[in-house]
């Protein structure tokens, strides 16, 4: 059944590109031998059902590498170590507990971590680097900006939450982009010499 097998070719690029790659021609096969068996509107209602279940786990596979969810769980590390030492300044004492929830996770999940920063890239290594430099930069700044404030100047509590917001999150944030840029390793550049 030629239509139905043209057809069939368009509903395989739902899948991803590598998948398709691999198993296009097992994935038609398959599928004319089912039309030919049992006729193309049995074939259209397994070959539906069988793309409601997989096709958004392999797209779901393709998004989630290895260097996605480490910097998925780099991102959730840092909100939860921040949101942990920002809970005591403005009250919330019960949020302090957050913070050895991130280093617990942190601790847990390193080897993924540092598995997916590894990667050789001398780029990568100086711009991690020169962003902690600035962030640490902008936390001397404002640091220095709040203690010329609040020495003449009445301060009231929403100022002093923003201040301790802007001082931990540069702080932290300092941190992490320094540690992470540090474990970025450089790229060897070695020069293949002339055989002459």
């Amino acid at each position: 059944m030629p239509t139905a097998n043209t057809a069939y070719r368009a509903v395989i690029r739902l899948y991803p590109r590598d998948f398709r790659d691999r198993y296009r021609d097992d994935l038609e096969q398959n599928f004319s031998d089912l039309v030919d068996d049992r006729g193309a509107g049995t074939a259209w209602a397994r070959i539906a059902i069988d793309l409601a279940v997989t096709v958004p786990r392999y797209r779901l596979e393709a998004i989630m590498t290895e260097r996605h969810s480490a910097t998925a769980l780099s991102i959730a590390i840092t909100l939860l170590a921040a949101a942990g030492l920002l809970s005591v300044p403005i009250g919330f004492y019960p949020g302090i507990v957050l913070l050895p929830v991130a280093v617990a996770l942190a601790v847990a999940q390193r080897s993924t971590i540092a598995r997916s920063i590894r990667t050789p890239d001398s780029n990568r290594r100086r711009r991690r680097l020169t962003i902690a430099a600035a962030l640490a930069l902008l936390w001397a700044v404002s640091t220095t900006l709040v203690l010329l404030d609040i020495r003449h100047e009445d301060h009231w509590g929403g100022k002093v939450v923003v201040y301790n917001l802007i001082f931990f999150v540069t702080l932290i944030a300092a941190v992490v982009y320094l540690i992470v840029g540090l474990l970025t390793p450089k790229a060897n550049r070695h020069l293949a010499s002339p055989v002459g």
